[in-house]
């Protein structure tokens, strides 16, 4: 009976217990052991990054370190907690693409990339990033350049198969020659590419405005990050953005056999690369060019599908600017 009187007494003490208030909180010490929390944690993150950059830069100081990383991270992801003679294999599948040049190039492109993207996530500006984008752009134009004699020896090997003639034996056939423009590195995004995966780091590009996640998607550049900035700075490489668009899509367009394409390129998709060019030249203050083009495509094409939106746009220019409506008299107060 005393046991049972014992423990309802324990219980009613720790009711009343539960039920009153903590003794009252410093409030400027919490403040600062807040601000201190935060503070290192700023501080940890800091340093996380700068030892990504660290290593991401190094290793995208050349084909060799990036095609070695490259081969870590793989081992690392894909790989993890399997037999190392399964890892080994795969090395060995694919020894001929890893030491060719497209797919070194497409590893150490992907990873300088990745560099200007964690920069930019961290909140460097186009201004200061436009400098090192335009060199890995150039960079891809010149790794790219060797697809070309690929794709031409792939021709050659072509027509003489078709005329009767027999591989060489021992020779690789260019048909399995890796082609730089198709390596999944330069084409897929490296905001969830495997060297991310690997070190963990997806949550740093949570918030990026403004950028392309693939390192080989060049207009993809210009269009999201390059040409805004060109035209807020009314900077006239917007033009010439334009030029080289046009250049490379009529050569594309000419490489086809088909006749259809090629006037579809002609009476259609070069008109509207023009139209696209010449509401560019606004951009940079130059209206009275921008009209002058606007009109020769309107004259010249009469029979474009995009005809009514370009008349109404340039009529819209032309119409004189609404008169400003005066505000309403104040009434005097009785």
């Amino acid at each position: 009976m005393k046991m049972r009187f014992l423990a309802c007494l324990l219980c009613v003490f720790a009711t009343f217990a539960q039920a009153q208030d903590a003794p009252p909180v410093d409030l400027k010490d919490l403040i600062v052991i807040l601000k201190q929390i935060k503070e290192k944690r700023a501080a940890a993150e800091k340093a996380t990054v700068a030892r990504v950059l660290q290593d991401f830069r190094a290793a995208a100081a050349s084909n060799a370190a990036a095609i070695a990383f490259y081969e870590q991270a793989v081992g690392a992801t894909q790989y993890a907690g399997k037999a190392q003679a399964e890892f080994q294999d795969w090395k060995k599948r694919e020894a001929d693409n890893l030491k060719s040049d497209a797919m070194q190039n497409a590893a150490r492109l992907h990873l300088s990339y990745l560099l200007l993207t964690i920069q930019r996530a961290g909140g460097m500006t186009t201004k200061q990033l436009e400098p090192a984008l335009l060199a890995h752009i150039a960079a891809l134009t010149a790794a790219g350049a060797g697809d070309a004699a690929i794709l031409a020896r792939r021709d050659k090997a072509k027509d003489l198969k078709e005329a009767g003639y027999k591989p060489i034996k021992g020779v690789k056939p260019p048909e399995k020659e890796p082609l730089f423009w198709e390596q999944p590195l330069i084409n897929s995004g490296v905001d969830g590419g495997i060297f991310v995966q690997w070190y963990g780091i997806t949550k740093i590009f949570s918030d990026i405005k403004e950028w392309e996640s693939s390192p080989g998607n060049v207009d993809g550049m210009y269009q999201k990050t390059l040409l805004p900035y060109f035209r807020q700075n009314k900077d006239p490489r917007v033009i010439a953005y334009w030029d080289d668009k046009i250049q490379q899509e009529a050569q594309k367009a000419s490489s086809s056999v088909l006749a259809f394409k090629i006037e579809q390129f002609n009476k259609v998709t070069r008109p509207q690369l023009y139209w696209k060019r010449a509401q560019d030249i606004l951009t940079i203050n130059q209206r009275n060019r921008a009209m002058g083009e606007m009109i020769s495509l309107i004259r010249n094409y009469p029979d474009h599908p995009d005809l009514n939106n370009w008349i109404s746009t340039l009529e819209g220019m032309l119409a004189p600017p609404a008169a400003a409506t005066p505000a309403p008299s104040a009434t005097p107060n009785n």
